[in-house]
């Protein structure tokens, strides 16, 4: 299934190597991606002020703001975008918290079936 227009999707995770390897999976996927990627949340808000993404794949743990206070400030300023918080601490309060945000929760690492789900719904 190929999409007709290019989707934007943007990836905050403050470890290069995640980003490397989640870039390789999307890449490999039959959709046309511009992917964007920021090391915190400070750099992908800043990011997100001169750019509009269709979705975004968000870490939870990141120095300074975590993935769910990013998550709520994307809801409010860009209340369309597509959410999926990628992580490895899967506790139920952290997927209850994602959840209420509206967000797909992924596990880290991620599998190419996860993000092919979350992306063909964005």
């Amino acid at each position: 299934m190929t999409q007709a227009k290019a989707m934007t999707l943007l990836l905050v995770d403050d470890s290069r190597v995640a980003r490397l390897s989640l870039v390789r999976q999307l890449q490999s996927l039959p959709l046309t991606l511009e992917i964007l990627e920021a090391a915190s949340a400070d750099e992908a808000q800043a990011l997100m002020q001169q750019r509009q993404a269709d979705a975004a794949l968000i870490d939870f743990n990141m120095p300074g703001r975590d993935g769910i206070e990013l998550a709520g400030l994307f809801r409010q300023s860009h209340p369309r975008m597509k959410l999926a918080l990628v992580t490895a601490n899967i506790q139920d309060a952290l997927v209850k918290r994602a959840r209420e945000l509206d967000m797909t929760f992924v596990a880290k690492p991620a599998s190419l079936d996860d993000l092919a789900r979350f992306l063909e719904v964005a």
